[in-house]
């Protein structure tokens, strides 16, 4: 499914066949004997990280129940179901222990009592990174070696640089930063955010030249078109820095991510080709053996370990093991050892998405393949049943795990799955031999890479191609609902597979019934909500979480005044809206929460107005907008023009200032002449503080239809202004249960007195407005407490500190968020989705710090965003739509170079 990277063989067993390797991997009852402990193991290694304080007293738990079950199998009278039934707990006693041991031994290393001291404050650290970091990635993985004055630690961290960085794995940092324990259980203990240009030592030895052999790499097929070139390189190093958005996004929904970087099997095939070719020489099985290790661990050190990766470097040496033993290969005691074996080296592995799903896959593939292909062959050819079975197991076991990181069924994800797989072989193979010939034969190597480059060039045109098939992605329940309705789902089919005969057509059926009213839940409402937005609207505010992003509309032309931090939800509200090219990007500053997600949109944009630069993170914002084609430019007091029939101006920051920051946002001014009978007049604050807002009145418009709330309705407001405004409807972007105590009882009293009823995101959902008979009309997506009936004009309701939500008339009274809305804390959804996909590099990171982020009091200015908040570079390569621009210029009086441009600036 999306983000899963393990639909095709990722284990050495796909070929063990075809290297001479004895394998059984038909699974059989008695091979539960060390599955079922080692899965009851990984879910206690899962709890017990999130409190590892517990830890010993489990393992004293554990180890009592073991010494129970030994003396119980020293009696005589035991019947052997007895026995087996004591021998299971013995096994699974064992397995718990060794993890209960190894989380309360690794725990005190991971979080000394340095790194709570020094939380909040700036010191003097040393880090070590273990993954590559590219200059467009916001952040990167290490190991904390020094923290102020302690030094020897061994604390795993992320690393978030705060300006671009590019520096290999290996690479010593030294400088100022800020470190913040992170979250209980997650693979990093804390996040490590620098303060400035670190001083920089390069790795040495072996990660120095796998470093020179990949910048090698990289050189050669930089030259190759995209999205060949990038897949080529995730293929054979795991390098997919430079993946442009829409084939990213088209290999999400086409169900082929595990094809845009290296995963587990592109260590079996590996194995499988380095053993064929010994066996070719001749050599012995020990040396054979010996080779194959060798290799594949230089293999993994060139294309940075991940959990995937390891768990199938782990499986690969102890099939060679066994091997050199002469016995046969059992599948699943295979995985479940290795499964084991890392949990026992770090426990923390058991709550890795890329961890779970690669053992998921491999499982599937172990125990559904073997009877699935004899089920197919009754019906169609003996390799092509294999072929077909081999990515269906897979996604039936995977599937429920990855609707926490995107809850959808993907239609054609067999399909795309069946086509794909035969190139990535390929690809791994030839640009791997690319790989080691770039730093010794440049020219050479650029022959093979563009051999290499066609398969892969293959594997992007597929996922486009299915990408673009209708009802390509299915919407599916998100949380434990969706969780739970896709285990039934995949239980189901796994009991037609593995099931009596007679069953067969009911577990079918059961699948079936269950997946429909699954998608049906998501599906009907979106159509009814859809259905239900006022076709006139003017103004929309989408949900984004905690964050900005508003729309305006005139005659079909459309602006975004900023982008929010969450891509997935700027879409949605897009696509819920009918949005597609954005006529205007205002952004109104380069706080995350109103730019993070500005990649979402790049490409899709004309024309782009942006705020003062302050720091190099808000200078790569500009970067990736001029690189995707819009034309970017300064805004100022004096900016103004027209979308289609809608006059706009800027209102702050005044020409000449250097400001930046909340104080320095654009404040757009949107009029509503008479000759236009649907358009709406609104003043966009962006995050303007008391201070600002006091020195906008002798400028601001007043009375006004619509208000953009500042700061998402923080304490740090001005009443006079909102009063001058006298807005019918506020508008706040806030997200569900954010820490910041957004928005305050005093901004939601003052919007009271200034007679404006306030619209939250967090309890409404996207807002829309449009212009009624009797001014402006509000279209929730989803009612709140105390909602007001349909039609309700906004200044006619009750307001209090959870605003009831106005409806124009015809809205849909059903309209509401599909799915729960998910807890926001410190950006907590960005984190979550970071956390699932830590092999990816350039991940979203949390701000610092969730637990010391000071609520908002009377009185009191919320601190910049920017001073605590990780930089976020919007700076990825895209398809350039129009040549190179300068990055930026001030705004001259001109209209743009089509006549028909629906967006002028003077």
């Amino acid at each position: 499914m999306r983000g899963t990277r393990g639909t095709r063989s990722d284990g050495p067993a796909g070929g063990a066949r075809a290297t001479g390797l004895r394998a059984d991997l038909v699974p059989h009852l008695i091979d539960l004997r060390l599955a079922g402990p080692v899965a009851f193991a990984w879910m206690g290694a899962a709890l017990l990280v999130g409190v590892p304080g517990v830890a010993w007293w489990c393992v004293g738990g554990a180890a009592l129940t073991g010494v129970i079950a030994v003396a119980l199998l020293g009696r005589e009278r035991a019947t052997p179901a007895v026995s087996a039934v004591l021998a299971l707990a013995l096994t699974t006693a064992a397995c718990c222990t060794l993890v209960g041991i190894a989380v309360a031994v690794g725990e005190p290393a991971r979080s000394p009592a340095e790194l709570g001291a020094t939380a909040g404050r700036t010191v003097e650290v040393e880090v070590t990174l273990t993954r590559d970091i590219a200059t467009t990635a916001r952040s990167t993985t290490g190991t904390l070696r020094t923290l102020g004055d302690t030094t020897e630690l061994r604390v795993p961290v992320r690393v978030v640089p705060d300006t671009p960085l590019r520096a290999a794995a290996g690479t010593v940092l030294t400088g100022r930063a800020a470190v913040e324990p992170d979250d209980p259980g997650g693979p990093e203990a804390a996040v490590v955010f620098l303060r400035g240009v670190p001083a920089s030592e390069p790795p040495t030895g072996v990660l120095a030249v796998t470093d020179s052999v990949r910048q090698a790499f990289v050189r050669i097929t930089d030259e190759l078109p995209e999205p060949g070139g990038t897949l080529l390189r995730g293929l054979a190093i795991g390098d997919r820095s430079g993946l442009d958005p829409d084939t990213e996004t088209a290999m999400e929904t086409s169900a082929l991510t595990h094809l845009t970087a290296v995963s587990g099997s592109n260590c079996a095939v590996i194995v499988a080709v380095v053993v064929l070719v010994s066996r070719a020489l001749g050599l012995e099985r020990a040396v054979r053996a010996a080779v194959a290790i060798t290799l594949l661990v230089g293999f993994v050190v060139l294309v940075r370990p991940d959990p995937s990766i390891l768990r199938a470097t782990v499986m690969a040496v102890v099939v060679l093991v066994v091997h050199l033993s002469g016995r046969p290969v059992r599948g699943v005691p295979l995985i479940a050892l290795a499964v084991i074996g890392m949990l026992v080296v770090d426990p923390w592995f058991a709550r890795s998405f890329a961890f779970g799903l690669s053992v998921l896959a491999t499982s599937g593939i172990v125990v559904l393949g073997p009877p699935l292909t004899a089920l197919l062959t009754r019906w169609c050819w003996g390799p092509f049943a294999a072929a077909i079975a081999v990515p269906v197991s897979a996604q039936m076991a995977c599937w429920p795990l990855t609707i926490p990181l995107a809850a959808a069924l993907p239609t054609y994800a067999v399909p795309a799955n069946l086509l794909a797989e035969p190139f990535a072989p390929v690809v791994t193979v030839v640009g791997l031999l690319a790989c080691l010939l770039a730093p010794v034969w440049p020219a050479g190597a650029s022959v093979v890479a563009a051999v290499a480059w066609l398969p892969a060039s293959v594997i992007g045109a597929i996922a486009h191609g299915a990408a673009a098939l209708p009802a390509a992605s299915v919407p599916w329940p998100a949380g434990l609902v969706g969780v739970g309705a896709a285990v039934l789902v995949s239980g189901a089919l796994v009991g037609a597979v593995l099931g009596p005969v007679a069953a067969r057509m009911r577990f079918v059926v059961a699948a079936a019934a269950v997946a429909v009213i699954g998608a049906g839940t998501v599906v009907v409402p979106l159509v009814v909500v859809r259905v239900g937005i006022p076709a006139d609207w003017a103004i929309a505010m989408c949900d984004v979480g905690q964050g900005d992003a508003v729309l305006l509309r005139s005659v079909g032309s459309t602006a975004l005044v900023d982008t929010g931090d969450d891509r997935e939800r700027l879409r949605a509200c897009l696509d819920l809206l009918g949005v597609g090219r954005l006529d205007l990007l205002v952004l109104t500053h380069f706080d995350r929460d109103h730019v993070g997600a500005v990649e979402e949109v790049a490409g899709d944009v004309d024309v782009a107005l942006t705020g003062p630069v302050g720091r190099p993170a808000d200078e790569s914002v500009v970067r990736g907008l001029t690189g995707a084609g819009a034309d970017v430019r300064r805004a100022d007091d004096g900016t103004a023009g027209t979308l289609r029939d809608v006059p706009w101006r800027v209102l702050w920051p005044r020409a000449g200032e250097r400001a930046s920051g909340n104080d320095a946002s654009i404040v757009v001014a949107v009029e509503a002449p008479d000759t236009c009978g649907s358009c709406l007049s609104a003043v966009l604050l962006g995050d303007l503080d008391r201070s600002a807002q006091r020195r906008l009145r002798g400028v601001a418009p007043g009375p006004v239809d619509v208000v953009k709330v500042s700061h998402h309705g923080s304490a740090d407001q001005d009443p006079e202004l909102y009063r001058q405004l006298a807005a019918r409807v506020g508008l706040i972007g806030v997200g569900a249960d954010n820490t910041y105590g957004h928005p305050t009882d005093r901004a939601l009293a003052m919007l009271a007195a200034a007679g404006t009823t306030p619209f939250r995101t967090d309890l409404q959902g996207t807002v829309v407005v449009r212009r009624g008979t009797a001014g402006p009309e509000v279209w929730t997506e989803r009612a709140s407490p105390g909602q007001a009936p349909p039609g309700q004009a906004p200044s006619d309701q009750a307001l209090s500190g959870q605003a009831p939500s106005g409806r124009a008339p015809g809205g849909s009274a059903v309209a509401r968020r599909l799915g729960p809305a998910p807890s926001e804390g410190t950006h907590a959804r960005q984190e979550a989705r970071a956390r699932r996909r830590e092999d990816r590099p350039g991940p979203v990171v949390r701000h610092p710090s969730s637990a010391r982020r000071p609520r908002d009091r009377a009185g009191d200015v919320p601190r910049r965003a920017g001073d605590r908040h990780a930089p976020r570079s919007a700076g990825r390569r895209r398809p350039r739509a129009r040549g190179p621009r300068p990055r930026s210029r001030p705004v001259r009086t001109r209209a743009l170079g089509d006549a028909r441009q629906p967006v002028a600036l003077r």
